[in-house]
């Protein structure tokens, strides 16, 4: 299929200041599968520009666009309706002239006729009542806002099921800002939608406002259309957050509430500061109290306000029928030697009694990731149980199926936490890279299971569905978009078990402190901003030198897996032995050999992974064979191998 490149231009000629007129031209928007089979030119292009360095740091020049929304969300429990309305700000940090905006509708997804590739639930998908510009330099009163500040929607606006553009009747030059006013309204869908929905009892409220799509330094829109598996991609924004519903709903959301005592009684915004304090979890609204009506202030209609600064999306979560836990986790302060506390939120139904521990999970979560990689930056983290199939993370904000299994429980709280890295601080675009989070998320989820129960879950270190699909030889590489793989099996392998691998790999090879180093370097670098596959590499496998764009071609690119094995061991000479070794799969590292001989004494030798690339099969000789026991490839099943079967010989 022959994909074409879509060129912007504005409608019309219209008067443009002269900053405008000298600044660059609108970028070429580009096709996904485009972007992820040409990452390196176009990231080599943006090195050429300065917006980034050879490094995999930012450049000199490197820029992230900014917005602000000032929200307001109306929620009709009974027939699940959402209404809308706000102010979105965005401005032009980029040096570019901006003449056509695009922002992303994801609630189209439900709509008839919308593309998709999983199975969805119909509704009208988001009905804009009106959007309209408020501020644009320079732009005719004709083609602004009213006084009544909401006309119908500009007739400059094309929608395209979850992409819309909006032409604008003067360019946005770079420093300038764009304000858009709207009212909107959706239903919403139930319980078996991707990520969102409501059963009746629990409503996860995510994706619910027009926002801006981003606009990076590398490839310039970020336009490909949500299709339900590939995720989202977000610049970071500033919001302030109105919700209104009935008194009796409890309410949890991305960012702080602002308003406590406008909707919560004494007594739960007493034991809320009581486990701001406490270490082991408190119920702020037991389900003693949720019956009793006493979970917030008795009023038809409560607004609870929440802000937020420098996040990428702002979701909620309601419900009259759960309960509310709450303690305190402890973090170290960044650069200091201090530390500060982290309120963690638990939000379940009282049946779930598994989520009794669900607040100490998050706790652990939080304390060990802020450990391993870096602080958790923000003042609360919630959970909240329900719908979704598995986990679905938001900043500060995550919803969990996982019910009463412990051990379920803590691996998909983790796992969900371990997204407030990635992509909530890193934010990398999950849509044509999902190994980018995914892929450090699940091995956050492995580091924390280890630290908590001493163990993982995968079989020598390997995840079950990567070995599936490298042993059928079905594996896809992790550099395709991420609505393009074959299936589900082959997408979360790529995307979410690979990087476990990979990672492991190279902790084989270069210690597990390199990995860590390389991570927290990743992060320092990128933290607010939009990291592409390059920087990825060049930071988080800095310490393989040389050996990088090898170990980078076989193990992130490729398709290649690694499977060390005794080819042969034959008597040399008087009293020797040759060992041919092969490796299989494409993949390389070098593989430790121990040798062991009669008297109980061991000898170990590390083959190289040059070896491998250049002989394929190195033939190694070892001296006074009557001596020797066994050989031994790789005994501390450090390399993720994956068949340990053929690495042992021992004479007859």
């Amino acid at each position: 299929m022959i994909r074409l490149t879509r060129w912007l231009c504005s409608a019309g000629a219209w008067a443009v200041s002269a900053q405008a007129l000298l600044a660059q031209p609108p970028r070429p928007v580009l096709d996904g599968e485009f972007v992820v089979r040409h990452v390196d030119s176009l990231w080599a292009e943006a090195v050429t520009r300065g917006t980034r360095r050879a490094d995999g740091t930012p450049g000199p020049k490197h820029w992230v666009q900014s917005a602000r929304y000032e929200l307001a969300a109306s929620v009709d429990p009974v027939t699940a309706t959402i209404r809308g309305s706000g102010l979105l700000r965005y401005r032009n940090r980029s040096p570019d002239t901006l003449r056509t905006i695009s922002l992303a509708l994801a609630q189209n997804l439900f709509r008839a006729g919308a593309p998709h590739d999983e199975v969805v639930p119909r509704t009208d998908g988001i009905v804009l009542d009106s959007l309209c510009i408020a501020h644009l330099t320079a732009a005719p009163a004709s083609r602004r806002c009213g006084a009544d500040g909401a006309p119908a929607v500009s007739r400059d606006l094309r929608v395209d099921f979850t992409v819309a553009w909006l032409t604008l009747p003067v360019p946005l030059a770079p420093g300038d800002s764009l304000d858009l006013r709207a009212r909107w309204r959706f239903t919403l869908p139930s319980d078996d939608a991707p990520r969102i929905g409501t059963d009746g009892a629990v409503s996860m409220i995510g994706y619910w406002y027009p926002q801006f799509a981003v606009y990076d330094d590398v490839v310039g829109w970020q336009a490909d259309p949500y299709l339900a598996t590939g995720e989202f991609y977000m610049d970071p924004a500033d919001y302030d957050v109105r919700i209104t519903l009935p008194g009796g709903y409890l309410v949890a959301a991305t960012g702080v509430l602002q308003n406590p005592a406008d909707v919560l009684p004494a007594g739960v915004r007493e034991r809320l500061a009581r486990a701001r304090r406490s270490f082991a979890a408190v119920p702020v609204v037991s389900d003693s109290v949720r019956r009793a009506g006493g979970a917030t202030l008795a009023s038809p209609q409560l607004t609870w306000r929440f802000s937020a600064t420098g996040v990428r999306d702002f979701a909620f979560y309601t419900s009259r029928k759960v309960v509310w836990d709450a303690m305190a986790a402890l973090v170290p302060r960044a650069g200091t030697a201090h530390t500060d506390t982290v309120l963690i939120h638990a939000f379940y139904r009282p049946s779930e009694t598994g989520w009794r521990r669900a607040a100490d999970y998050g706790r652990q979560s939080i304390e060990h990731f802020s450990k391993r990689l870096w602080p958790y930056p923000w003042p609360q983290m919630t959970l909240v149980e329900g719908i979704v199939d598995g986990g679905m993370e938001y900043p500060m904000l995550t919803i969990v199926s996982a019910g009463n299994d412990p051990r379920a429980l803590l691996t998909t709280v983790g796992h969900e936490v371990g997204h407030m890295w990635t992509p909530m601080q890193v934010g990398s675009d999950e849509r044509r890279f999902a190994w980018m989070d995914e892929g450090i998320a699940s091995w956050l989820e492995r580091s924390l299971l280890r630290a908590s129960t001493g163990r993982d879950d995968d079989d020598e270190g390997i995840p079950d569905l990567y070995r599936m699909t490298a042993r059928i030889r079905a594996e896809q590489s992790m550099l395709t978009h991420a609505d393009h793989y074959s299936g589900t099996l082959t997408y979360t392998a790529a995307s979410y078990d690979k990087l476990v691998v990979v990672l492991r790999a190279f902790a084989a090879e270069y210690g597990d402190s390199a990995v860590v180093h390389g991570l927290r370097a990743y992060g320092a670098a990128w933290t607010g901003r939009h990291p592409y596959p390059p920087d990825f590499t060049r930071l988080v496998f800095a310490a393989a030198g040389a050996e990088r764009d090898a170990f980078v071609r076989e193990w992130v690119a490729g398709t290649g897996s690694f499977d060390a094995r005794i080819d042969s061991v034959r008597r040399q000479g008087r009293d020797s032995l040759a060992v041919h070794l092969h490796v299989h799969g494409g993949a390389f590292l070098s593989v430790p050999v121990v040798v062991r001989r009669d008297d109980g004494r061991s000898e170990r030798i590390v083959v190289p992974a040059a070896a491998f690339r250049a002989e394929r099969a190195p033939v190694l000789v070892i001296g006074r064979a009557r001596a020797v026991t066994s050989i031994v490839l790789d005994p501390e099943r450090t390399r993720p191998d994956l068949d340990t079967g053929n690495q042992r010989w021992a004479p007859r």
